[in-house]
């Protein structure tokens, strides 16, 4: 087990990176003013880059979604093992990569393969925060002392993860739905809540 001083950096390096992550969103759409023609008003220019500021808001969504859920499981961890530190940098690649993927909605058309880049990368991010909170779960090691420090169980982030998936092969495979199936989102908050709530009848 590696040191308290060391988890912190590496903590602190992932905030890092989320938060220049979530800054380059904005990006694409300061590069929407630059191509303004002479005479068009700003109305027109924001109702034809519509796409852009939806993917913009959705990706702002979703990476600060991620993150609060990377805080509340990384707040129950004392100490970090190797496939701690693997399974949090095959996170944060997700995190970079989520830019690239929001251009590519703003940019193409809802074809299957695009699609498939942005819900894709979605999730694989939320499979990577399931497999950390099982690995922290599963390893009392890594827990900290305290007992207000218990680590979440990772049945609601499975459950997530699982939403994820079908949205992605409804997505994928049907052009009429395609990003329409990230309003199946919608259904991880109850489904958390209901798993939460059983949990602690137990």
């Amino acid at each position: 087990m590696r040191s308290e001083r060391g988890l912190d950096r590496f903590v602190t390096f992932l905030d890092a990176v989320v938060a220049i992550a979530i800054t380059l969103l904005v990006l694409p759409l300061t590069e929407v003013l630059q191509g303004v023609e002479p005479g068009q008003s700003l109305g027109s220019v924001l109702s034809d880059e519509g796409g852009q500021f939806f993917a913009f808001f959705l990706s702002f969504a979703v990476i600060a979604r991620f993150w609060l859920v990377h805080h509340r499981v990384v707040e129950a961890v004392g100490a970090y093992d190797v496939p701690f530190l693997l399974l949090n940098l095959l996170w944060i690649l997700t995190i970079v990569l989520l830019p690239f993927a929001t251009q590519v909605v703003g940019s193409f058309p809802p074809e299957p393969l695009a699609v498939l880049i942005y819900i894709g990368t979605i999730t694989v991010s939320s499979a990577s925060l399931t497999a950390i909170t099982f690995h922290i779960w599963r390893k009392p090691a890594l827990h900290r002392d305290a007992d207000e420090s218990t680590p979440p169980t990772p049945w609601a982030a499975l459950a997530t993860t699982g939403i994820l998936v079908a949205a992605l092969l409804i997505g994928t495979l049907s052009r009429r739905i395609n990003y329409g199936a990230m309003l199946l989102l919608l259904l991880s908050g109850p489904v958390e809540s209901w798993l939460r709530r059983r949990e602690r009848a137990r």
